[in-house]
């Protein structure tokens, strides 16, 4: 049985969001934390997997092919569910920090 994280690469910044919000997640989860309750920090972690989620969608896989040569890359590309994802996630983490401030 392989791994099934072996093929993800964590290239882009989205992506290592998404994959330290989600280990935070899963701590947020498992282990009371101290200084912060857990379901503000649960909050403020699915809004980071939101912001990931939705910016993975707007950078596509883009492929330029011209005379003699081709250019691959992720540039950001407008999606409107990337976008509505974006705009939920900052505000679960806007509301998950206004919660903490005293």
């Amino acid at each position: 049985m392989s791994n099934p994280l072996q093929a993800l690469k964590i290239d882009y910044w989205y992506k290592a969001v998404l994959v330290i919000c989600t280990a935070l997640l899963i701590i947020c989860l498992t282990v009371p934390l101290q200084g912060v309750s857990n379901p503000i920090a649960s909050l403020i972690c699915i809004g980071g997997i939101f912001i990931g989620l939705g910016e993975w969608i707007n950078h596509p896989l883009q492929t330029s092919v011209g005379n003699g040569f081709q250019i691959t890359g992720h540039p950001r590309r407008f999606n409107f569910l990337g976008s509505v994802f974006v705009l939920i996630g900052l505000g679960l983490v806007g509301y998950g920090v206004y919660s903490i401030v005293p």
